[in-house]
């Protein structure tokens, strides 16, 4: 485990590593009502791209530690850290790539001192991903910007997608959907395109894939897009809007680092946030008991066999205080509270189950909240649970 102000971070780890997301792919909202944080709070979060660190950070926590096993991954939340801590509102958003900037690379030199020697190294070699914008950079960015640029068009043209965008209501999304969208070119171009092999190859990586057991990965996803297409407001989506058209066009309504309402309260104490290279494993077992509170953790159970992730829930369960809680999603593996855990762990199934269904990031196939070490619950224990939508499709939640 090695903290960012490391100079040999970079070396012991992969030669050259690359930055897989350059934007979070989990709905902050969802995590934001999920945890609750608070000024008592103690904050553990998987950086991935930093995006949802800073949400939580908004809620003003005691302290808030940002991890990730990819260095690449914690040089670019640290980029846009200092983007924040340095640069005023217009040049950030437009450092980053929300908005137009020819400037991109003369800001950059303005940040440069700030940064940690492994970020300098990373960065000084990435003119092409600066130049872009740096929330552009990450492989599953640029895997739907080929969606965007050489699939979508097959299938739609600009005004039936923007239409589909900007729908009135969920009823008018749905009946456009039937009528419009759903065609035999969109059906087959994706499941080619989000098939395991393209998926895996393009977008993510194929050891992602190891613990997957399910055949159809491009039918699961497009019956969840049909999902979030259907029942899911588009209209304030900010994600499908991203993968639809690679813009925002109100900055007020994406993730919560981007709006100016917030800016000046990160620009206050986005210093206080700290990064460390480390997997969430290695991060614990280094930890004191009872250190921590409230843990964002992504989708790292996703990567993980049963027997690892039971090694790291009773980790978090030593290392959390009394009435903790921890949030995460899964794509295609379901994860339980082990048997060995359940006087510890107590699904928020009621919780869990609403913020799902409200979730803007619909392709997941699970959204859990856990409180660890806290009273248990009538009624709690590792059930599951099952819901038809309104279109009467069953979706099943093992918490």
């Amino acid at each position: 485990m090695k903290h960012y102000n490391d100079t040999h971070s970079f070396k012991d780890r992969i030669s050259r590593p690359i930055i897989r997301y350059a934007q979070c792919w989990e709905d902050p909202r969802t995590l934001m009502s999920a945890l609750a944080v608070t000024a008592d709070d103690d904050v553990l979060s998987i950086a991935s791209a930093g995006d949802n660190s800073f949400a939580l950070l908004l809620n003003n926590p005691r302290a808030l530690t940002a991890i990730d096993t990819n260095p690449a991954q914690i040089s670019l939340t640290e980029l846009k850290m200092r983007g924040i801590e340095h640069l005023d509102y217009e040049e950030f958003v437009g450092f980053v790539g929300a908005c137009p900037c020819s400037q991109r690379q003369k800001l950059y030199r303005s940040l440069r001192a700030s940064l940690s020697e492994a970020s300098r190294r990373y960065w000084d070699t990435e003119t092409a991903k600066i130049n872009r914008g740096i929330i552009h950079s990450g492989k599953f960015e640029r895997y739907f910007r080929v969606f965007r640029r050489f699939v979508l068009p097959l299938i739609h043209k600009k005004e039936t997608i923007k239409q589909l965008l900007n729908a009135s209501s969920v009823e008018a999304q749905r009946s456009m959907y039937e009528a419009v969208w759903n065609n035999r070119r969109w059906r087959a171009l994706f499941r080619v395109f989000f098939s395991k092999l393209i998926l895996g190859a393009a977008g993510r990586d194929p050891s992602f894939f190891r613990f997957v057991k399910l055949d159809t990965v491009a039918d699961e996803l497009l019956a969840r897009t049909e999902h979030g297409f259907t029942e899911v407001p588009l209209r304030d989506n900010f994600f499908v809007e991203y993968i639809m058209t690679g813009e925002f066009k109100n900055l007020e309504a994406v993730h919560p680092y981007l709006a100016e309402s917030n800016f000046s309260f990160l620009k206050q104490h986005v210093q206080r946030m700290k990064l460390c290279v480390a997997s969430l494993e290695e991060f614990l077992v280094r930890m004191p008991d009872g250190e921590m509170s409230k843990f964002n953790l992504s989708d790292v159970f996703e990567y993980m066999s049963d027997e690892s992730a039971e090694r790291v829930f009773k980790e978090l369960v030593r290392v959390s205080r009394r009435d903790s809680r921890l949030a995460f999603w899964t794509l295609f593996v379901p994860r339980n509270v082990p048997r060995s855990l359940q006087q510890c762990i107590q699904p928020r199934m009621e919780l869990s189950r609403d913020l799902y269904f409200q979730d803007r990031t619909f392709f997941y196939g699970n959204f859990a909240c856990w409180d660890l070490n806290s009273v248990p619950r009538v009624g709690g224990g590792n059930r599951g649970f099952k819901r038809k939508n309104e279109r009467g499709r069953p979706w099943t939640f093992a918490l």
